[in-house]
C-alpha cells in the first residue's frame, strides 16, 4: 500500500481528524511535519491523530516502522508521554479487525504492534507537544552502545537455546560465565552433565567428581536420564548388540548401586537406552521393588520389550517376579498414593510448584502470560511428553505476539525447549516466526543467541510462509544485520543464506536483497574467509547471481585434490538432510579427494557402525541429536578418529568443523588467506 492509499483509507470514514484531507485546512497545516515521517528514512515512527465520530475522547497513532521496533517505541512514549498526559487504550488489541482504519495501518506497516494513545480533549496540546519533543529527540539522538550486565535467567536461555541449536562452543562460554552469578555448583554440574549428554560424551560424564552427589540429590529427570544414557552407552551397548544378556547384567554391576536413585520418580519420560539399564540393574541385584516399578508401568514395558525383545526373557530376574502374570494392570495415581511400591515409601515424589502441571505447549503459553513459575518444569522437560507444539501452532504463535514486553522476556526462556522439540519432524513455523519476531524485537543479536536465530529460521520456512510475511520476515531481519556480521560470525551468516536459500521462496526479491545485506560485507573482507567459507559462499552466489567478488590474488581457489589418504574419510551427522547434503556438495568442490559419508539415524544401526570404524574424521551437528546416536558415534569411532562438533547445524558450521579437523591433521593450512 503505498502513502497516498493509506493517507485516503486513514483518514476516511471513522476519522474525522483530517476531513477530506483538504490541503488548505488548519489540519494539514499541523500535520505537515508528522505526514513527512511517512517518506523519510529515519527511526522516528510514524504519528497520526484519530478522531472518532460523536466520541469526546481523542486518539493518537503511534505506529513502528518495523515490527521489532515495537519495544524502543514503547520506551520512548513512556519517558515522554504514558502517563502524563496520555494513556494507552485499555481494549485488548490496539489494533482492531474489521476496522477501517486499523486494517489500513496493518497493511502499511505490515504488523499489528501499535500503540494507540487515548486522551481527553483538553489534554490535546499538551500530548501533541509532548510527542513533538519525542520526534525531535529521536531524530536527533546520537548512536549509543552500552554494555550492561546480563541477568542469570537470560545466560540460562542463551544455554538452553545454544544447546539445542548444537552451538557446543557457546554453551561451554556460557557455562564458564554462569560459575560467578550465584548459580550453586550443583546447578551448574547439572548443566554441566546435560551438555555431555548431548555431546555424546558419556565417558567424560561418569568421571565427573561430583557424580556420586548429583545422583544423591533427586536431580531432575533429564539429568538421571543423562547418567543411564552414558552407562548405557559405555558399558552395555556393546554387549546388548552382540545379544549377550549376560555380559550386560555382569557390566551394569559396577554402576547398579546408583541407578535405583536415578530411577526414582516417573519413568515414562525415560528413553529405552536408561530403561534398559534400570531393567538390568533390577536383575543383576534382584531389586524386586525396581522390577515390580518397571512391571507396573504399562507403556514402559511395552516400549522395552519392543526394543529388546530378549533382555526381558533372558535377564534371569527373581523367580518369584517372574513367575507373576506377563502384564500387570497399570497403578492409578490413586493406587500409587495409598499404597506406595516396597521400597519407595522414604522417597517421596517430588511435588511441582502449580505452573508445572500443564499439559502441553498452549497452557505453558498461558502460563507464561500470567506470570507462573515455570522453572521446575523447564528443568524437568516435561514438555518431551507433550504433543508437538504443531498441533497448537497457530493459538501459540497468536499467544506469543501478544505478550507484553516482560511476558516476551519470560518466554525467551522456553525458546530452547521450543527449539529442542522440533526434530526436523512437522515444524510449528508460526511459533517460531514469533519467536524469531521476539528476538528481532528485543534486539537478541549477541554471539550465543545467533546459532539459535539460525535454527528458529530454520523452522519457519520449513512450514513454507504467505509473501508478505516471508517479505517482512527477511527483510527485519536484514535491516539490523550490520550490528552483528563480521568474518568472526561469517558461519552463522552463510548458514542463514543457505537456509534460505534451501527453503521455499514466494518472494524471490526479498531473498536476493536479504542476501546482498548478508554477504556483501563477507565478499569485503573475503582475504579474511577460510576456503570451506569462500566455497559455500561461492556455490550460493553462482546459484543466485548475486554479481560479487569473491576471488582475488590472495584468496585463490582452494584446490585440495592432494588430500592424504589418512585423512580421506569423512562422515557428516546431522538430523538436517538438507544441510549434509548441502555440506556434502561444498566438500565436493573444494575437497575433491574427500570420501564423504552422510548420517542423520537417530539411534545407532550396523551401517552407522561400519560409516563410523572407517571415517578418519567425524562431525556431528547436535541440534536435536539423540543420546543414542551420539553417543554410539563416540563409543564407536576409532580411537586415532578426529571426532569435532559442529557450531550450529547448518552447512557453514558442519564445513567449518571438517576444515578445522582437516587443518588439524595436516590436510590443509588453517587459513587460504595469504
Amino acid at each position: 500500500m503505498d502513502v497516498d492509499t493509506f493517507l485516503d483509507h486513514f483518514f476516511g470514514p471513522g476519522n474525522a481528524a483530517w476531513p477530506m484531507r483538504d490541503p488548505r485546512s488548519p489540519a494539514a497545516g499541523f500535520l505537515a511535519d508528522y505526514l513527512a515521517l511517512l517518506t523519510d528514512q529515519s527511526d522516528v515512527p510514524y504519528i497520526l491523530p484519530r478522531n472518532e465520530p460523536g466520541n469526546p475522547r481523542k486518539y493518537v497513532y503511534v505506529i513502528p516502522r518495523l515490527r521489532r521496533q515495537a519495544t524502543a517505541v514503547r520506551e520512548w512514549l513512556t519517558a515522554f508521554v504514558v502517563p502524563s498526559h496520555a494513556a494507552f487504550v485499555s481494549r485488548p488489541e490496539a489494533l482492531r479487525a474489521g476496522d477501517l482504519v486499523d486494517d489500513a495501518v496493518a497493511a502499511f506497516v505490515g504488523h499489528r504492534r501499535v500503540y494507540v494513545l487515548e486522551h481527553p480533549q483538553e489534554s490535546s496540546r499538551d500530548v501533541w507537544a509532548a510527542l513533538a519533543r519525542m520526534r525531535r529527540t529521536i531524530k536527533q539522538r546520537p548512536a549509543t552502545y552500552r554494555s550492561e550486565p546480563v541477568p542469570v535467567g537470560r545466560l540460562l536461555a542463551e544455554f538452553d537455546l545454544a544447546m539445542a541449536a548444537g552451538d557446543h562452543r557457546a554453551t561451554a562460554e556460557l557455562l564458564a560465565r554462569l560459575e560467578g552469578t550465584g548459580l550453586s555448583g550443583m546447578n551448574l554440574t547439572y548443566l554441566a552433565i546435560k551438555r555431555l549428554a548431548r555431546l555424546g560424551s558419556h565417558g567424560e560424564l561418569l568421571r565427573l567428581p561430583a557424580l556420586r552427589d548429583v545422583v544423591a540429590t533427586r536431580p531432575p529427570a533429564p539429568v538421571r536420564e543423562a547418567i543411564l544414557d552414558a552407562i548405557h552407552s559405555t558399558a552395555l551397548a556393546g554387549p546388548l548388540a552382540d545379544g549377550n544378556t549376560e555380559a550386560a547384567r555382569e557390566a551394569v554391576v559396577l554402576h547398579g548401586e546408583v541407578v535405583p536413585a536415578l530411577a526414582d520418580g516417573p519413568l515414562a519420560g525415560f528413553g529405552v537406552e536408561a530403561l534398559a539399564v534400570i531393567a538390568l540393574a533390577a536383575s543383576a541385584t534382584a531389586d524386586l521393588a525396581l522390577w515390580d516399578r518397571l512391571r507396573h508401568e504399562d507403556d514402559v514395558w511395552q516400549r522395552l520389550g519392543a526394543a529388546w525383545p530378549d533382555l526381558l526373557n533372558s535377564a534371569g530376574y527373581p523367580a518369584s517376579v517372574a513367575e507373576r502374570p506377563a502384564t500387570l494392570p497399570p497403578l492409578s495415581p490413586t493406587t500409587t498414593e495409598e499404597a506406595p511400591a516396597e521400597g519407595l515409601e522414604d522417597n517421596p515424589p517430588v511435588i511441582w510448584p502449580s505452573a508445572a502441571r500443564v499439559g502441553s505447549w498452549l497452557e505453558l503459553v498461558r502460563a507464561i502470560a500470567n506470570s507462573q513459575d515455570i522453572g521446575a518444569l523447564i528443568a524437568e522437560e516435561a514438555w518431551r511428553s507433550w504433543p508437538p507444539a504443531a498441533a497448537s501452532d497457530s493459538a501459540l504463535a497468536q499467544l506469543l505476539d501478544g505478550l507484553d514486553n516482560d511476558g516476551a522476556e519470560r518466554a525467551w526462556m522456553i525458546v530452547g525447549a521450543f527449539v529442542d522439540s522440533d526434530g526436523y519432524g512437522q515444524p510449528a513455523s508460526h511459533t517460531a516466526e514469533a519467536f524469531l519476531t521476539n528476538a528481532l524485537t528485543h534486539n537478541r543479536f549477541r554471539s550465543n543467541d545467533m546459532a539459535g536465530i539460525v535454527a528458529l529460521l530454520e523452522i519457519t520456512l520449513r512450514g513454507g510462509l504467505p509473501a508478505a510475511g516471508y517479505r517482512s520476515l527477511l527483510d527485519d531481519l536484514g535491516a539490523e544485520s550490520d550490528r552483528w556480521i563480521s568474518v568472526s560470525q561469517a558461519s552463522v551468516v552463510l548458514d542463514i543464506c543457505d537456509v534460505v536459500a534451501r527453503a521455499p521462496s514466494p518472494d524471490n526479491e526479498a531473498r536476493l536483497r536479504l542476501f546482498q545485506l548478508l554477504l556483501a560485507p563477507l565478499a569485503l573482507q573475503r582475504g579474511r574467509l577460510e576456503a570451506d567459507q569462500l566455497a559455500l559462499a561461492r556455490l550460493i552466489n553462482e546459484e543466485f547471481d548475486l554479481g560479487l567478488v569473491w576471488t582475488s590474488q590472495t584468496t585463490p581457489s582452494p584446490n585440495l585434490n592432494s588430500t592424504p589418504t589418512s585423512a580421506g574419510q569423512v562422515l557428516l551427522y546431522s538430523l538436517d538432510e538438507g544441510a549434509l547434503r548441502r555440506a556434502s556438495s561444498v566438500l565436493e568442490r573444494f575437497a575433491p579427494a574427500l570420501n564423504v559419508q552422510l548420517s542423520n539415524d537417530h539411534v545407532g544401526s550396523r551401517q552407522l557402525k561400519q560409516w563410523v570404524q572407517r571415517a578418519d574424521i567425524i562431525v556431528m551437528a547436535t541440534r536435536c541429536a539423540t543420546h543414542a546416536a551420539t553417543g554410539f558415534i563416540r563409543s564407536t569411532a576409532r580411537p586415532d578418529a578426529r571426532i569435532r562438533e559442529a557450531e550450529g547445524a547448518g552447512s557453514a558450521s558442519l564445513l567449518r568443523a571438517v576444515t578445522a579437523a582437516l587443518s588439524e591433521s595436516g590436510a590443509i593450512g588453517a587459513s587460504v588467506s595469504s
